[in-house]
C-alpha cells in the first residue's frame, strides 16, 4: 500500500478557502447587481466590453512575471475576484462614510468633501480593502506566497480587478449622461493610457509584503509592506489628485500634460520597475529553486534531466507535451503535477532553511508531505509510461 501525505489540518485549510470564495463571489455578484440595476441592455453591453477587453492583456503580463512556479489558478481567479467585488465595495462605501463625516463633524461644504474623498479619501480607503488579500495571503496561505513575485502578481490582480468594475460603473454612468462619443473617449484615458494604474498601486503593496516575505529581518518585515501600501496610496492619490485639478481648472493644457505625462512619466516606468524587480528575483530564485532540485536528485527525488527542465518553463511545457502525446491525458496530468510539486517542494526547502515552517493546518503543503505525494505520483507516472512502451 503506498504512503499517503499527511492530512493535518487540511479541513481547516478547505474550509477556509471555501468561506473566502464565497465571500469573493458575493460581493463580486452584489456590486456588479447593484452597477446594473435601472441599466438598458445595451448600456450594460457596451460598458462591460469596454471594461474587459484590455484586462486580459494586463493578466498575461503579470502571470508572465512568474514563470517558474505554479500559481493555482482557482487563488488567482480570487485575486481578481477579491478586487473586483470586495476591493470596490468596501472601498466605496468606505470612503463615502468618511465622506458623510467629513460634512458632517467639520461642515466641509459640498465641492471640498467631494475633493477629499477623491484625493485623501478613496486612495486610503480602496488600497487598504485591495491589500486586504494580500494580507490573507501572508497570514494565512504562506505556503502560496514566497517572494516579491508572488506580491507583484497576487497584489496586480487584485487591483486590475477592482479595474475592471469601476471602469465598468464609469463607463455605465457616461453612457448614460453623455452618450458613446464620451464614454469612447474615457476609454481612452482609463483603458488605454491609466488601465495598468490600479493594479500598480496594488502590486506595490504586493512587492511590499513579498519583501517582508523573504527578508529575516525584523524591522524590513514590518517596515515594507507598510512601505509597499503607502507608495499605492501615494501614487493612487496622485492621479485623482491631477485628475480632479484638471477638471476644477478646465486648463486644455494642463489635460493633456497630465494626460500624456502620468501614463508614460508614472505607470510606464512603474511596469518597467515592477517587471526588473520580478525578474532579477525570479532569476535569483531560479537558482534557489536549482540548487535544491540537486538535492532531490540525490535523495532520488528528482531526476537529472529536472534540473534544467523544471527551471525553463518552455522545456517543461515541452516535456509536458511530449508526455500528452505519447502517454496520454493521465500520465500528463502526472507529469504535471510532479512539475508543480517538485518545484513547491524547492521553495519549502529554501524557507526551511531560513527557519521558516507552516502552521499545523497547513501541514498538508510541507515539504515532507510533498515529498510523499511525489513519489506515489512518480511510481505511478513510470509505471504507465512503461506499459505504454510495452
Amino acid at each position: 500500500m503506498s504512503a499517503r501525505a499527511p492530512r493535518v489540518g487540511a479541513p481547516i485549510w478547505n474550509v477556509g478557502v471555501s468561506c473566502l470564495g464565497s465571500l469573493v463571489v458575493l460581493s463580486t455578484c452584489c456590486i456588479v447587481g447593484l452597477l446594473v440595476f435601472g441599466a438598458s441592455l445595451e448600456a450594460v453591453l457596451i460598458g462591460g466590453v469596454l471594461a474587459v477587453i484590455v484586462a486580459p492583456l494586463y493578466a498575461v503580463f503579470l502571470l508572465w512575471l512568474d514563470p517558474l512556479e505554479h500559481e493555482p489558478p482557482w487563488l488567482l481567479l480570487i485575486a481578481l475576484l477579491w478586487g473586483a467585488g470586495v476591493g470596490t465595495l468596501v472601498g466605496g462605501f468606505s470612503t463615502l462614510a468618511l465622506d458623510v463625516i467629513a460634512r458632517g463633524l467639520f461642515g466641509a461644504s459640498e465641492a471640498i468633501s467631494d475633493a477629499a474623498s477623491t484625493v485623501i479619501f478613496a486612495p486610503v480607503t480602496e488600497e487598504l480593502a485591495k491589500g486586504a488579500f494580500l494580507l490573507f495571503l501572508f497570514a494565512f496561505a504562506r505556503h502560496e506566497f514566497d517572494d516579491v513575485v508572488d506580491g507583484i502578481v497576487y497584489g496586480g490582480l487584485v487591483g486590475l480587478g477592482f479595474a475592471v468594475v469601476e471602469d465598468f460603473s464609469y463607463y455605465l454612468m457616461t453612457l448614460a449622461e453623455e452618450g458613446l462619443a464620451a464614454t469612447g473617449v474615457l476609454f481612452v484615458i482609463r483603458g488605454l493610457l491609466t488601465g495598468f494604474g490600479h493594479p500598480f498601486y496594488t502590486a506595490l503593496t504586493g512587492l511590499g509584503c513579498g519583501l517582508a516575505r523573504s527578508t529575516r529581518s525584523v524591522s524590513l518585515r514590518v517596515l515594507a509592506p507598510i512601505g509597499g501600501l503607502a507608495a499605492a496610496m501615494f501614487f493612487h492619490a496622485l492621479w485623482n489628485g491631477l485628475a480632479v485639478a484638471t477638471a476644477a481648472t478646465e486648463n486644455v493644457v494642463l489635460g493633456l500634460v497630465v494626460l500624456v505625462g502620468y501614463p508614460f512619466g508614472i505607470l510606464l516606468p512603474g511596469a518597467l520597475t515592477l517587471t526588473i524587480v520580478a525578474v532579477v528575483a525570479a532569476r535569483r530564485r531560479r537558482r534557489d529553486v536549482r540548487r535544491y532540485l540537486e538535492e532531490a536528485v540525490r535523495e532520488g527525488l528528482a531526476q537529472s534531466d529536472d534540473l534544467d527542465t523544471l527551471t525553463r518553463p518552455w522545456r517543461r511545457r515541452g516535456r509536458q507535451f511530449r508526455v500528452l502525446m505519447t502517454s496520454g491525458w493521465r500520465a500528463f496530468w502526472l507529469r504535471r503535477r510532479l512539475d508543480i510539486a517538485l518545484v513547491d517542494w524547492a521553495y519549502r526547502r529554501w524557507h526551511q532553511a531560513r527557519g521558516d515552517r507552516l502552521p499545523r493546518y497547513l501541514a498538508a503543503f510541507e515539504s515532507e508531505a510533498l515529498e510523499m505525494r511525489i513519489r506515489r505520483w512518480r511510481t505511478e507516472l513510470d509505471r504507465l509510461q512503461t506499459a505504454r512502451v510495452s
